[in-house]
């Protein structure tokens, strides 16, 4: 594969700065840093109303969100952002990045001058009014009547009769019948050697994929009306079913692991052998591109082209190939699947590339040697005789940056795909999934079918909830002085956090945790399927800085509210701006009847008319780190939750693991106990 590979598929991308410039203001001008807030508001009122002028009006836009957005810092002018907004300029893996952007001050406590006098009777008005919201509270703990708002809109289904005739045909015909039916629908592509595209996946896999991998082949890896799945099981082919997806079912085998070596190189062989050549990927490759460029490209010179491994550039990695149908691929396919079929021991990958190795010495005329005691192939016990192939294939190797299959995969500006591995074939996909979202290749299915998909959503959906302790990144150190190395006060934060979720519909976004050395992710610690077993919704902690999740492309969210307890004053504060105002209010603690903190803090969120109304909600819990859950409702949450082996602290599992060396096995899902 030569250099200009990596060059064709490089582009530019330049992310463009991002722009809060009202809430910004708002900001600034509630701590007394901007007084003259109001000709700020009038200049950028200006340019929201209607212009005919589309075009002048944008550049203008452009224009004033750009002064508006830059104050005075030292002797020159630099961005600022609100504190809460460093989880949507900084992920995980950016530890560089609060040094080269400036963030304001946490708002807590709030100025003096934004406190409100209330006489006797305001007092006893305010009073009744946090009655009420108790009461909600209480009412809220045990219900989850507005769960919806959190949940999904799935893609339509097709009527009974399609679904019906489709599970018919997966039940009924044999898998070649399946095939050429399905193939008689299909459209190659003409312009890239009228290849077609497909995948493979069982339940595991398809409980969370099928629609994202559907729907990303749409959008982004262009075989749009070409490409079916090959279902591993009923419960798979009954799902394609029923939302209209073209699938081909196998035969259901109790040995997963060698219907699956079988299967791809098997359907791979029926294409060819059929006259149709096709691109093949796996459910756990996210195509940040698509390929068609490089296929029109390199399909000319080559065969068979396979992705390789990120630390082998000479070693065949099967979860991305294409390959031209002619009588070389027919022989490579069924020379590759005779010997697997042979050899129960061997790996499916390691023969394919040690065929396609012996088709490459043909053309080269390099001697064969048999294959006795194949250890690299599986097992010791894999022996085959060399293949002498009449019809050798030409193989070509992609660059290991292009397709990067790695357990810990690093992008570049010239990647295609990231394909996700674990430390042995057929892992579960829960760690490869979490490593994709993280890295910001999860394509997020809901783009365009969907008003509440995963990135994807819109009005009422748009509700999230972020913990923000100050000056701690978005998440929970365990370095400082409150707090350190203490395992069960941050148990008792997340309890407290999950819980709000619950009670206020939210969705949860992961915080990040802080140890000795490294920002890591919250799911090497926290059994995420407890969170779900509760009800709760989540998403990963780089969620609100890939911009597939931001209300516009400037724009991360509608509204937000930031909101803490302030012990020195006793009160609930909070924080509120959206795109035209903003406002604070101070709630003292006393006014509430039970006189508890945290039923406060609660009944504040649930039911205080800015906070409920803000898409997006960032809490300081970290007067809650001493012990103070004392609500029977978050009691029970925290012993429901279940965690893995504590990694922080000198000698523990995780105290030197940074986020770039965390991979798809070293989540704790399903594995963590209640405590």
């Amino acid at each position: 594969m030569d250099d200009n590979n990596t060059r064709s598929l490089a582009g530019g991308v330049v992310a463009s700065n991002k722009k809060y410039i009202i809430i910004i203001l708002a900001a600034l001008a509630l701590a007394n840093i901007i007084p003259n807030l109001g000709s700020q508001q009038l200049k950028l009122n200006q340019y929201l109303r209607a212009d005919d002028n589309k075009e002048v009006q944008q550049s203008n836009r452009r224009r004033d969100e750009e002064e508006a957005s830059l104050i005075a810092i030292g002797d020159g002018k630099r961005r600022a952002f609100p504190s809460w907004a460093v989880v949507t300029q900084c992920s995980l893996y950016h530890t560089d990045c609060p040094n080269h952007l400036e963030f304001q001050d946490y708002p807590f406590p709030l100025p003096l001058a934004t406190q409100s006098q209330q006489d006797d009777e305001g007092m006893a008005a305010l009073a009744n009014k946090t009655n009420e919201w108790i009461e909600e509270f209480k009412q809220r703990s045990d219900t989850d009547s507005d769960s919806h708002l959190i949940g999904y809109e799935f893609p339509a289904k097709v009527d009974d009769a399609i679904r019906q005739q489709c599970i018919t045909s997966t039940q009924t015909l044999s898998v070649e019948d399946q095939l050429d039916k399905i193939l008689s629908h299909l459209v190659p592509l003409k312009d890239t050697h009228n290849m077609i595209a497909f995948s493979m996946t069982d339940e595991t896999y398809a409980k969370d994929m099928l629609h994202e991998v559907y729907e990303m082949n749409n959008d982004i890896v262009g075989f749009e009306g070409a490409f079916f799945f090959v279902a591993m099981d009923s419960y798979t082919a009954n799902m394609a079913c029923e939302f209209g997806y073209p699938v081909v079912a196998m035969p259901e085998n109790d040995d997963l692991k060698k219907q699956v070596q079988s299967t791809k190189v098997f359907v791979s062989k029926l294409l060819v052998e059929r006259g149709q050549s096709f691109l093949f990927y796996e459910m756990d490759v996210w195509f940040v591109r698509s390929p068609l460029r490089m296929l029109q490209q390199h399909m000319h010179e080559y065969d068979f082209l396979c992705s390789t491994h990120q630390w082998n550039p000479g070693e065949l990695n099967i979860g991305f190939y294409a390959a031209l149908a002619n009588e070389g691929t027919i022989n490579y396919f069924e020379d590759s699947l005779n010997i697997i079929e042979k050899n129960p021991l061997a790996h499916d990958q390691k023969i394919m590339h040690v065929v396609a190795d012996d088709n490459t010495a043909t053309l080269e005329d390099r001697t064969l040697e048999d294959h006795n005691n194949c250890g690299w192939c599986g097992h010791e016990n894999v022996s085959f005789p060399a293949i002498k192939a009449t019809n050798p294939i030409r193989v070509g190797l992609l660059d290991p940056h292009v397709v990067v299959s790695s357990l810990y995969p690093v992008p570049t500006e010239g990647t295609v795909a990231l394909h996700t591995l674990a430390d042995m074939p057929l892992k579960g996909p829960f760690g490869k999934e979490m490593v994709a979202k993280e890295l910001g290749v999860w394509y997020g299915w809901g783009k365009a079918t969907s008003k509440a998909g995963y990135y994807h959503r819109e009005g009422s959906y748009r509700r999230y909830l972020f913990l923000e302790n100050a000056g701690t990144r978005g998440g929970q150190s365990f370095v400082q002085s409150k707090g350190y190395h203490d395992e069960r006060a941050f148990r008792r934060q997340i309890a407290v956090l999950a819980t709000l979720a619950k009670v206020t519909n939210r969705i949860l976004v992961l915080p990040q945790v802080l140890s000795d050395y490294h920002a890591q992710p919250l799911w090497i610690y926290l059994d995420l399927e407890s969170l779900e077993k509760l009800g709760i919704v989540y998403r990963e902690t780089n969620f609100a800085s890939n911009k597939k999740s931001w209300y516009s492309h400037t724009t991360p969210f509608a509204s937000v509210t930031q909101m803490a307890i302030v012990e020195s004053s006793n009160e609930v504060q909070l924080l509120t701006g959206n795109q035209t105002t903003a406002s604070a209010d101070r709630i003292p603690v006393s006014s509430f009847t039970t006189g508890d903190p945290l039923s406060a803090f609660f009944a504040v969120a649930i039911s205080h008319p800015q906070v409920k109304d803000s898409e997006a909600l960032f809490v300081n819990l970290d007067h809650f780190q001493g012990g103070h859950i004392g609500s029977v409702g978050v009691q029970k949450l925290h012993d429901k939750l279940a965690w893995c082996a504590w990694g922080i602290g000198h000698g523990k599992k995780y105290n030197d693991k940074s986020a770039t060396h965390l991979g798809s096995t070293n989540h704790c899902y399903g594995s963590g106990n209640a405590v």
